[in-house]
């Protein structure tokens, strides 16, 4: 399991999070508090320092807040804080319900490798994935390992998407009790702001068929390599190619075109969400353009179902916020009038 800290979060640092709310600024200074107090080191120098500051010993913090709130920039400032002299590593949720290892092996191989994991984004949409990701914390726990996580939903929340909360919501309040610390991270979505727009390398087209695949057309010509799909092609090559080996396929080229996204259903939203994921957090991700009918915040929008379908689409307001932060949405009402022919 590769537990390094991805590419696009090396500059990630204390200094570099600026904080927008209250919020934001007290989770900052509880996750460098974190760091500083050093709850692993069982030196004396250091159990007297933390004595005489009146600190409390934490397995961990679990930070909790919507998208776009710097939670990711906060854990990987820690691990670049912390790394290698205190070994971190880090990685999200979903590698670990991949794991076909029990969770008491897979929590010995991290302890092999680091002290502190940084879990980003623990989600759940399932009982068994809610039965994986708990014994695994529980066996990380057992074997010493330190844990900063982050999540869009706090542990109660879980109740209403009818996962079956009990055992996680157990776990977070009761097993760690003052020792896993449950900390806030309020404020806007920072991909939505327009400080961050001039990162943007990529388009979304919304409107009519015709208008967006003219601008599709258009812009990648401007690219010396192009790999274009509609989205049906994209599903499907989802469905019967390997995920790392589907990644491959699309980073290759210069930018990566998908057509007419329309999602049909919860399976559509969590591939098109693994996907995006994968191109966000990548090193050599191409441009990507995609058009659709309506704007991405209405492709899977949470108000429109209820359950575990509420949840996935609530989890897919990620997907969207990092849309936002690789492509700008344009909004075409029609296509460019053609030329008349010219009569003999």
């Amino acid at each position: 399991m590769d537990l390094s800290l991805p590419p696009r979060f090396e500059s990630a640092t204390f200094v570099s999070y600026v904080p927008t709310t209250t919020s934001q600024a007290e989770a900052c200074r509880a996750v460098q508090a974190f760091v500083d107090t050093a709850p692993w080191d069982d030196s004396w120098m250091r159990t007297i320092w933390n004595r005489h500051a009146g600190t409390v010993r934490q397995r961990g913090l679990y930070l909790v807040g919507p998208v776009g709130t710097g939670k990711t920039h906060l854990m990987a400032a820690a691990y670049q804080a912390l790394h290698p002299a205190t070994p971190c590593g880090f990685v999200h949720s979903r590698t670990l319900f991949q794991q076909t290892a029990s969770p008491q092996a897979v929590a010995r191989s991290i302890a092999d490798q680091c002290t502190l994991l940084c879990l980003d984004e623990v989600e759940i949409d399932d009982p068994a994935n809610e039965a994986r990701l708990v014994h695994t914390l529980q066996a990380l726990d057992d074997v010493g390992v330190y844990l900063l996580a982050s999540s869009n939903v706090r542990p109660e929340a879980f109740a209403k998407t009818n996962v079956g909360p009990t055992r996680f919501e157990h776990f977070l309040r009761n097993a760690f009790g003052q020792r896993y610390a449950l900390q806030p991270v309020e404020g806007p979505d920072y991909r939505r702001d327009r400080a961050v727009q001039h990162n943007q390398t990529g388009t979304i087209w919304v409107g009519p068929p015709d208008a967006t695949r003219e601008r599709l057309d258009a812009a990648c010509q401007t690219h010396d390599t192009a790999l274009r799909l509609s989205f049906d092609a994209l599903r499907e090559r989802s469905r019967t190619t390997a995920h790392d080996a589907l990644v491959d396929e699309l980073v290759a080229p210069d930018c990566l075109a998908v057509e007419d996204v329309a999602l049909d259903s919860t399976d559509d939203a969590l591939r098109l969400l693994r996907i995006v994921d994968a191109l966000y957090t990548h090193d050599a991700a191409p441009v990507l353009y995609m058009t659709a009918r309506t704007p991405p915040d209405d492709w899977f929008a949470p108000e429109q179902f209820a359950g575990l379908a509420q949840a996935i689409a609530k989890k897919f307001t990620r997907t969207v916020s990092r849309l936002h932060a690789l492509c700008t949405v344009e909004h075409v009402a029609r296509a460019s009038p053609k030329q008349p022919t010219k009569q003999r």
